[in-house]
């Protein structure tokens, strides 16, 4: 065999098996560069940013009776998991008592690690869900800047509204106006008022109740609907499982997912010795205890001004207290108060007249009893709803009232 045919056949047997090695590596890249491509896709969707709604059980005070809402970011990749919280106010603010009485205590946005937020209502035993908002990326980039931008110390402070601009209502809002009209929120009225959710959940606070069933005016006893419920945190969650984002023209529920980010075997029992005290209970003993009194009073024709004095002057300034915060505050819920009609500011200056019983005063106590029997006959149909320690306290303001405007007396 020639020499170059040797040559040659090897030259061929080289460049085969080069060729073979080359179309191998060619295929292994290209299966390599495929499983990198799925494995970055995945990581990328499991790292991506999500933001979600915390929504807190209640707590056993006042002020945390109603339950909590915040905001919370996640991005693994780039190591964030925060919570932004509107609920923060600091009690070392100038004039702390008198701008919270006017409606001008300053709120602010707290962005803090979420393990904090863990710590803290795991050890309160306040258990909170968690909605994953099933929103695009841009939207939720969007979100999440507009947080950050909020947490500056230049943005973060806001005035507080009970009813309008709390931290639960800034959920409502600030996915209103990022989202815009991608958003659809549910429209719809329940057969129940904004005070009606109320007095369920400080039920277990009836002193609480009563003072804050007094203060409320008429704007509270409205037919709540599906965006005016939101000031509480639980409706923000079940209004939120009912919202729809639009995307590429389509509706889906704007809740991806949802969990129990923290949980509570036993719920904040709110019950005290208050609860078992109740101010209906304490009124109606102190009403048969007056009743008495003015029994004999009248039997013997005596009066004692003393108890009329301290009694009016106290509704009296009660009635001051409802003008101020009707017409001195930025309070919107204490505005159109009807108590007024009983809690007349004029009985200050009546308690130092209760001894006259003749002229403009004889006829001013048998107006205002007048008044007040109409508010008892008429408090259970009034559009203004009261609590149920309202009748006892109207009914010894009535008895009294027509002790010293009819009956004879000697002093």
């Amino acid at each position: 065999m020639p020499i170059y045919y040797r040559i040659s056949k090897i030259r061929i047997r080289f460049t085969f098996r080069k060729n073979i090695k080359e179309v191998i590596h060619k295929i292994l890249t290209i299966i390599a560069l495929v499983f990198c491509t799925l494995s970055l896709s995945a990581q990328n969707n499991n790292d991506s940013l999500q933001i979600s709604v915390l929504t807190c059980a209640n707590g056993d005070q006042i002020y945390t009776a109603f339950g909590h809402c915040a905001f919370r970011a996640v991005c693994k990749s780039q190591n964030i998991d925060k919570v932004y919280n509107y609920g923060v106010f600091s009690y070392k603010q100038n004039y702390f008592v008198l701008k919270f009485v006017r409606g001008f205590l300053d709120y602010s946005l707290a962005a803090y690690n979420y393990s904090y937020f863990q710590r803290e209502y795991s050890h309160e035993g306040r258990k909170v869900k968690e909605q994953i908002l099933n929103l695009n990326a841009s939207q939720t980039q969007a979100l999440y800047d507009f947080l950050e931008w909020n947490a500056l110390p230049e943005n973060k402070y806001y005035k507080y509204n009970f009813l309008e601009d709390n931290c639960a209502t800034k959920i409502r809002d600030i996915i209103q106006n990022v989202c815009g009209n991608e958003v659809v929120f549910p429209d719809s009225t329940y057969n129940f008022s904004l005070r009606d959710q109320i007095n369920i959940r400080i039920a277990d606070m009836p002193w609480y109740r009563l003072g804050v069933s007094l203060l409320m005016g008429l704007p509270v006893d409205k037919k709540a609907n599906t965006f005016t419920i939101q000031f509480l945190p639980d409706y923000i969650y079940s209004v939120l499982n009912e919202t729809q984002i639009i995307k590429n023209g389509e509706h889906h529920p704007i809740v991806a997912s949802e969990n129990i980010a923290i949980d509570a075997q036993h719920p904040v029992n709110l019950k005290t010795w208050s609860t078992y005290i109740s101010p209906s209970l304490v009124f109606w003993l102190i009403f048969i205890i007056w009743a008495t009194i003015t029994y004999f009073e009248v039997k013997k024709q005596r009066y004692h001004a003393v108890g009329d004095k301290v009694m009016l002057f106290i509704t009296g300034l009660f009635g001051i207290l409802f003008l101020v915060m009707w017409f001195l505050t930025e309070h919107t819920v204490t505005a159109w108060n009807l108590n007024i009609l009983w809690a007349n500011p004029l009985h200050i200056v009546a308690a130092f007249n209760v001894k006259k019983a003749t002229g403009f005063w004889k006829n001013y106590f048998k107006i205002t009893a007048g008044i007040t029997a109409i508010m008892l006959i008429f408090g259970p149909i009034m559009p203004q709803q009261y609590d149920i320690a309202f009748y006892p306290i109207i009914c010894i303001i009535l008895l009294r009232l027509i002790r010293i405007a009819f009956c004879k007396r000697q002093l």
